[in-house]
């Protein structure tokens, strides 16, 4: 999500490996300081997990680790690797506001993806944008809010530092997933306004637009930002049927809530 009233404060901070780049080609071995994944409690059929940890709320760097479940224990099969955050770090999810540059901490799920370059090979449901796609999260239209629009109809209402025309950030929205943060419920198309609107719309006080994405710059809005061939790898590796989710906050916070 960009900075309203700023061109493309809407992304983050190059994602370093720290020790080493990954390929991904062979999986590493269980964490060996302390297997954070065991630690968080999730449904059996919940088998990819993500999680985005850092030292503290407010710092603006993260670390990634991407772990598999394999019967009854986790195994960490790409990571770890530095992310960028909001220019605020974390807030826990329930008090986060809009234009506030925090990044949500808490669990969501991963139901899909969309890039500006072609589909990598994603399983989860994955949008090629181009030059009419639009993300609004404009509060004085809350049906719309938070939900990917395939145009900019002639009746909208979103001011133009509250919608996001997608394909304007080619290269940080390359490839990007979408968080499970504050979207609306009962999406349909609505032939009147020849838009998608939700009949339970998102909390519009919250913020939308909430992605993992390509990094390009020092740190987010909201998102969480990695280098392009992370974000390429992600999509391609969550798989709908095993139940993706993503855990977000400090270390601490995150094996103390979960």
């Amino acid at each position: 999500m960009p900075r309203p009233g700023r061109s493309v404060a809407v992304l983050a901070s190059s994602l370093l490996l720290l020790t080493g780049l990954l390929t991904g080609s062979a999986a590493p071995p269980a964490y060996a300081a302390g297997n954070l994944a065991s630690r968080i409690d999730l449904p059996s059929a919940v088998k990819q997990l993500v999680t985005v940890t850092s030292r503290g709320w407010s710092d603006t760097e993260a670390t990634i680790r991407v772990w598999r479940r394999s019967g009854d224990s986790w195994q960490l099969v790409r990571g770890p690797v530095r992310a960028s955050l909001g220019w605020n770090g974390f807030v826990r999810a329930r008090e986060r506001r809009q234009s506030t540059g925090t990044t949500p901490a808490g669990l969501f799920s991963m139901r899909s993806a969309f890039g500006t370059r072609a589909d990598p090979g994603s399983r989860l449901p994955y949008r090629r944008v181009d030059g009419d796609d639009y993300w609004p999260y404009e509060p004085r239209d809350p049906a719309t809010y938070n939900i990917l629009q395939p145009s900019k109809a002639a009746t909208t209402r979103w001011r133009s530092d509250y919608a996001e025309r997608l394909a304007a950030y080619g290269y940080e929205y390359a490839y990007s997933v979408v968080l499970d943060f504050n979207l609306p419920r009962g999406v349909r198309w609505s032939s009147e306004r020849r838009q998608y609107v939700a009949r339970r719309p998102a909390d519009t006080t919250r913020g939308g637009g909430i992605f993992l994405h390509v990094k390009e710059k020092r740190y987010t809005a909201g998102c969480v930002s990695a280098p392009i061939r992370q974000v390429r790898w992600l999509v391609r590796w969550l798989d709908p049927a095993l139940e993706p989710r993503i855990v977000m906050g400090p270390r601490s916070w995150v094996a103390r809530r979960f």
